[in-house]
């Protein structure tokens, strides 16, 4: 069964109804099959307050939309277009526009309740600097580049963590290489705690 997502700033609720802006310049109302692009779709979203993803179900048909309809959002997504309305049936992102599920790139191998911990040498660029922060991200293709980029050997791995602390948004992306959080990058000075791993997923480097 195929899930769609839409992302936006408007605070809905379940069983909400989303109208189609059906002006000549639009026309329809955007879905996505992936929750990376919702959360594209919902930081670039206009208006104030943080980017939302609902899951939603068509109540009328549904079209295919080519690549070219969202040109915006780099990020390997699948659109869909509807001109009738879509029904909220569920939220992915908490009050704050946080998602419900946080994950961790890297080529250490981890199992079910290891601590990630700062104090380490870092996964990116200087290795004999001692890292803060820990970094986790809201979307698996951000996970993934982690994975791939990391300083190590091994295959790259992408583990669902839970944060021990709080979490605040990335400065070294969030405003300076995109508008909002749409990577939904976050990073910490506690702990992450490994839950489970994903391993549905596939590189973005030609070799991995």
């Amino acid at each position: 069964m195929v899930r769609y997502y839409l992302g936006t700033k408007d605070d809905l609720k379940l069983g909400d109804l989303v109208e189609p802006d059906l002006s000549p310049e639009i026309g329809h109302v955007y879905v996505t099959s992936t929750l990376d692009g919702a959360s594209w779709q919902g930081e670039l979203a206009p208006g104030d307050g943080p980017g939302r993803i609902y899951e939603v179900e068509p109540t009328g048909r549904l079209d295919e939309a080519a690549d070219a309809a969202a040109p915006q959002y780099p990020v390997a997504t699948k659109w869909f277009r509807t001109q009738d309305p879509l029904r909220v049936t569920g939220e992915c992102t908490n009050s704050k526009g946080r998602p419900r599920r946080l994950y961790h790139g890297t080529k250490a191998d981890l199992k079910v309740g290891d601590l990630i911990e700062p104090g380490y040498a870092p996964n990116f660029g200087e290795k004999d600097r001692v890292t803060k922060y820990v970094y986790l991200t809201g979307t698996v293709d951000a996970s993934i580049w982690g994975a791939e980029l990391a300083l190590a050997d091994g295959p790259g791995r992408v583990y669902v963590v839970e944060p021990t602390g709080p979490i605040m948004d990335d400065p070294n992306l969030t405003d300076q290489k995109f508008r909002g959080n749409p990577t939904k990058s976050y990073r910490s000075q506690e702990s992450l705690r490994v839950i489970g791993e994903h391993t549905d997923w596939d590189g973005n480097c030609p070799m991995r």
